[in-house]
């Protein structure tokens, strides 16, 4: 759910995966993803192998949420759920259980942080 908000808050409004945001920032899903995987590599210490699958599966993420996005609204919030529940499984494919399990805490604590990441 985080993360949907996260995507929500990044992608609105966008017309294409490369678009300028407030003050000129771009929202480049490949750097998106770069910086996501740097954060998750010093928590989690990811490996080499780790960093290049998450980062794919995060550039393509953040490009399918770009689409969603697409002529300004509200996307399809099934459709983003889905996307986040098959990242999710992903995820846990490509990280070690301990890893797994440290991860799932932490996204946990931004939900809460957050006041449950919901809508």
């Amino acid at each position: 759910m985080i993360l949907m908000a996260a995507g929500m808050m990044l992608f609105a409004g966008m017309s294409s995966a490369s678009a300028q945001g407030p003050g000129g920032f771009s929202f480049d899903p490949d750097e998106m993803a770069k910086m996501r995987v740097e954060q998750m590599k010093q928590s989690l210490k990811l490996n080499k192998d780790q960093e290049t699958k998450l980062t794919a599966l995060f550039k393509k993420q953040n490009e399918e949420m770009a689409k969603m996005f697409e002529g300004g609204g509200m996307p399809d919030m099934s459709k983003m759920q889905e996307t986040m529940k098959k990242q999710d499984e992903e995820i846990k494919k490509i990280l070690t259980e301990e890893q797994y399990k440290a991860y799932s805490e932490e996204q946990q604590r931004m939900r809460e942080q957050f006041g449950g990441g919901g809508f």
